[in-house]
C-alpha cells in the first residue's frame, strides 16, 4: 500500500510505508485507516522534529557544533562564515532554488554527498531548539525532504548505534499519527457541543461540565489532554510489544475506558506498606467482597489472600507467563470475573478507578514506553509510603510551603522473589488524589499538558491560562506575562529549592510528575507527584535529624551530592521551568533572558531564606546552580549506548554569573 503524501514546495514525495506504519495499517478498519493516512505527514514530522531537537541539543555526529548558519536576506542566501560558505558552495544552486523563509535561521550540515538543512524558528536555553516546515536533504542535482526520523538517523550515518532506536522510533510516529488522527474527531465533537453553550476555552469547558456533572474531573480531563507526550523525548510516543489496538485502549490522549483485572496473592509471597490498613479492600469494596466468596467456592482462605488490581494489558499479555508456576501453585490466584472500570492517565499505566475522583492505581506494565520498560521495582513500591512519611514531616517544619502540597504515596504491595520479572510485574502503587481539595473555580492542570493545544482555540493550555489571567487581572500581554510567571515560581521553587537545599531531597520534579493549580488564570497552588525516580542526600537530611527506614540499597538515597544535584536541575530547571519559559516567551514575545533573571531573583530569595538554617549548603547550591556550564540529560544518546546509566551533554547555563 502506497502512502501519497501532499507535494510541499515544489517535492513530489510518495513513500511506501515503514515498517512501524505496515504493522499499524493491517489492523485498520477501512474509516480508521483514512482518518490516519490523513495524518501520516503531521506525525511524522512531529517525532522527525523531536529527535532532530535532541540530536542538536546532544551535540551527537557534531551536528550542534560543526553547524553552518544560513539566513535569507531579500534574494541573498548568507553562510555564516567563509568556511561554512566553502563547505557548502557545491550545493548553494539547488539552495537558491529554495523558497527559504526570512523569519527563520536554516542550520546545514554538510557531508560528503549531500548537506541536511534544518529550519531552525527558535534557540532556547540549555541548547533547546524549535524548528518551523521541513527539514531537507539536498545533494548538487536535487532538494527533497527527509520523511521520517529513522531516515534522519540513516542520513547522520548513525544506523549502526541506533537499529534499536530506529525501530523505536517508527513506533513511535505510527503512535501519534494514531493520536492525531482521533484527536481531530474527538475534537471537532467537542467544539459542536461547545458551540451549543458559547464555550471557548478548555477552562470555560470544564467549568460548565462541573455545573452539569457533580461527578466531573477536570484533573482527568487535563491528565488526557497530553496528546504530545513528553516535550523533549524523541521515543515520546513508543510503546514497543503494543499493537495499534491496544494503544488506542489505553493510552490516555484516546479517552477510553477499560476494565482494571484482579488477583489474590498469597500473604506469605508478597511484601506491603499501607499508611492507612486495608487501603484496597477500601478502595475496592464491592471486589472485594467478590474476592471472598470466590476463594470461599473454591475452597480457599481469603484471609491468608491479598486482592490486588492488575492492568488489563499486563493481565493478559505477561500475568500467565511470567507467573505460569506461581498460578499453578495458587500462591497467585487470577480472578477474570472480577473487574472495576479504569481510565488511563497522562502515565499510561497509573489509572483511575471509576468516574470521578477517586485516587490514582500505579500498575506495572511490562512494555517499553519512552526508554523504559514501565514495571515497577519492589523499592519504589514500599519506599512509597516512607517517602510520603518524610515529605510531610518536612512540610509541617515548613509552614511557608502551604501551597507545596504531595499527593502521598499511601501504599505500595510486591510479589516476593528473587527473578526480577517476578518482583518488578506483580505490582502497585495507590496515590491519593486531591481534587476534591480544591474550590469550585480552581483547575488543577497535569503539567505535561500545558504546552498541548486546546481542542477550542488550538492555542496551548499554558496560552489560554495566560489569556484568562491578563484578562481577570486587567494587565497587558507583555506586563502579564512576567507577572504570571513570578507567580508561577512563587508556588514551585519555594518548595523545590527548600526540599533540595536544607534537606538533601530532589524530587524529580519535570512536568510529568508536576500539576499546577489555577485560579482565574494564576498560578495558586502546586501539586507534586511520583517518588520512584527522587534522589535523597543523606549527609543533608541526617543533619536535620530525619532518617526514614528506606529499603537497604535503594536508589533513592545517595552520597553522592552530584547525583541530588543532577536530578534536581534537569528536571527542575531545565525540563520544567525551562519549558515553561520557553512557552510563555512564544506566548508574550519577550525576550527570554527576562524570565531567567526572574528565577535567579526567585532562587536568590529562597537562598537567603534558608542562609541561617542552611548557611554552607545556600553556598554549595550557588557555586553548583550558576557555575557557567550544566549538564543536560542526553535521551537520545543512552538509546544509543549499552549504558545502563545516564549521559549528559554539556550546555551553557543561563543562571551563569556572566549571562545576568
Amino acid at each position: 500500500m502506497n502512502v501519497n503524501l501532499k507535494t510541499m514546495e515544489g517535492f513530489a514525495v510518495e513513500k511506501e510505508p515503514f515498517k512501524g506504519e505496515k504493522q499499524y495499517l493491517k489492523g485498520m478498519d477501512t474509516s480508521m485507516l483514512e482518518s490516519y493516512l490523513g495524518f501520516v505527514e503531521e506525525g511524522r514530522r512531529h517525532i522527525l522534529h523531536k529527535l532532530a531537537a535532541s540530536l542538536l541539543r546532544e551535540d551527537i555526529g557534531n551536528l550542534y557544533t560543526e553547524r553552518i548558519e544560513l539566513i535569507r536576506i531579500g534574494s541573498a542566501y548568507l553562510p555564516s562564515s567563509v568556511d561554512g560558505y566553502r563547505a557548502c558552495e557545491r550545493f548553494l544552486p539547488q539552495v537558491q532554488t529554495l523558497n527559504l523563509k526570512e523569519h527563520l535561521t536554516y542550520w546545514l550540515k554538510s557531508f560528503k554527498a549531500y548537506i541536511l538543512l534544518f529550519p531552525i524558528q527558535n534557540e532556547f536555553a540549555f541548547r533547546r531548539v524549535t524548528m518551523e516546515g521541513d527539514i531537507l536533504l539536498i545533494t548538487k542535482d536535487s532538494c527533497r525532504r527527509v520523511e521520517t526520523a529513522s531516515e534522519l538517523l540513516r542520513l547522520m550515518s548513525l544506523e549502526k548505534q541506533s537499529e534499536r532506536l530506529q525501530e523505536e522510533l517508527d513506533n513511535g510516529t505510527a503512535n501519534i499519527t494514531m493520536a492525531y488522527s482521533y484527536h481531530q474527531e474527538w475534537a471537532n465533537q467537542l467544539r459542536q457541543e461547545a458551540r451549543k453553550q458559547d464555550i471557548k476555552s478548555t477552562l470555560e469547558y470544564n467549568t460548565a461540565k462541573k455545573k452539569e456533572e457533580p461527578e466531573w474531573s477536570s484533573m482527568l480531563f487535563y491528565e488526557q489532554l497530553a496528546l504530545e507526550g513528553h516535550h523533549l523525548h524523541p521515543g515520546t510516543k513508543t510503546k514497543t510489544g503494543m499493537s495499534s489496538e491496544d494503544v488506542r485502549r489505553y493510552s490516555p490522549e484516546f479517552h477510553g475506558k477499560f476494565p482494571i483485572f484482579f488477583v489474590a496473592v498469597h500473604k506469605e509471597h508478597l511484601h506491603k506498606s499501607e499508611l492507612v490498613p486495608k487501603t484496597i479492600e477500601k478502595l475496592f469494596n464491592n471486589q472485594y467482597l467478590a474476592f471472598k466468596r470466590t476463594l470461599k467456592d473454591q475452597g480457599l482462605e481469603p484471609a491468608s489472600y491479598q486482592l490486588l488490581p492488575v492492568h488489563e494489558w499486563q493481565y493478559h499479555h505477561s500475568l500467565f507467563s511470567i507467573y505460569r508456576e506461581e498460578i499453578a501453585a495458587n500462591i497467585i490466584i487470577p480472578l477474570p470475573s472480577i473487574t472495576a472500570q479504569g481510565t488511563a492517565t497522562s502515565s499510561f499505566r497509573t489509572v483511575l478507578a471509576a468516574e470521578g475522583k477517586s485516587p490514582f492505581i500505579k500498575l506495572a506494565v511490562n512494555s517499553q514506553m519512552t526508554s523504559t520498560v514501565r514495571s515497577i521495582s519492589k523499592n519504589t513500591a514500599l519506599n512509597a509510603t516512607v517517602f510520603s512519611e518524610m515529605t510531610e514531616k518536612i512540610l509541617e517544619r515548613e509552614p511557608s510551603l502551604k501551597h507545596f502540597i504531595p499527593l502521598n504515596e499511601t501504599a505500595g504491595y510486591a510479589f516476593k522473589s528473587n527473578d526480577n520479572a517476578k518482583s518488578r510485574n506483580l505490582t502497585v502503587v495507590i496515590r491519593e488524589n486531591r481534587e476534591n481539595d480544591l474550590e469550585e473555580d480552581e483547575f488543577p492542570i497535569a503539567g505535561s499538558s500545558l504546552y498541548n493545544k486546546s481542542p477550542f482555540t488550538n492555542k496551548t493550555i499554558l496560552r489560554e491560562l495566560l489569556d484568562e489571567y491578563v484578562y481577570f487581572y486587567d494587565l497587558p500581554k507583555r506586563e502579564g506575562g512576567i507577572s504570571f510567571f513570578k507567580q508561577y515560581l512563587s508556588i514551585t521553587l519555594p518548595g523545590f529549592l527548600t526540599l533540595l537545599t536544607k534537606y538533601g531531597v530532589a524530587l524529580e520534579g519535570h512536568l510529568q510528575n508536576s500539576v499546577p493549580v489555577f485560579k482565574n488564570g494564576k498560578p495558586v497552588k502546586f501539586y507534586f507527584r511520583d517518588w520512584g525516580g527522587a534522589r535523597i542526600y543523606t549527609k543533608r537530611l541526617k543533619a536535620q535529624g530525619l532518617k526514614p527506614n528506606f529499603l537497604s540499597g535503594s536508589l533513592i538515597q545517595t552520597s553522592d551530592p552530584d547525583e541530588m544535584y543532577s536530578k534536581a536541575h534537569y528536571t527542575i530547571i531545565q525540563s520544567h521551568i525551562g519549558e515553561i519559559i520557553r512557552q510563555l516567551v512564544e506566548c508574550s514575545g519577550l525576550n527570554e533572558g527576562l524570565f531567567w533573571r526572574e528565577v535567579k531573583t526567585a532562587m536568590e530569595n529562597v537562598f537567603l531564606s534558608l542562609s541561617y538554617s542552611a548557611g554552607q549548603n545556600v553556598k554549595e547550591d550557588r557555586i553548583f546552580f550558576y557555575q557557567e556550564k550544566m549538564r543536560h540529560k542526553a535521551l537520545t544518546k543512552m538509546r544509543m549506548s549499552d549504558s545502563d546509566g545516564y549521559l549528559y551533554s554539556s550546555v551553557t547555563n543561563p543562571l551563569a554569573k556572566k549571562n545576568e
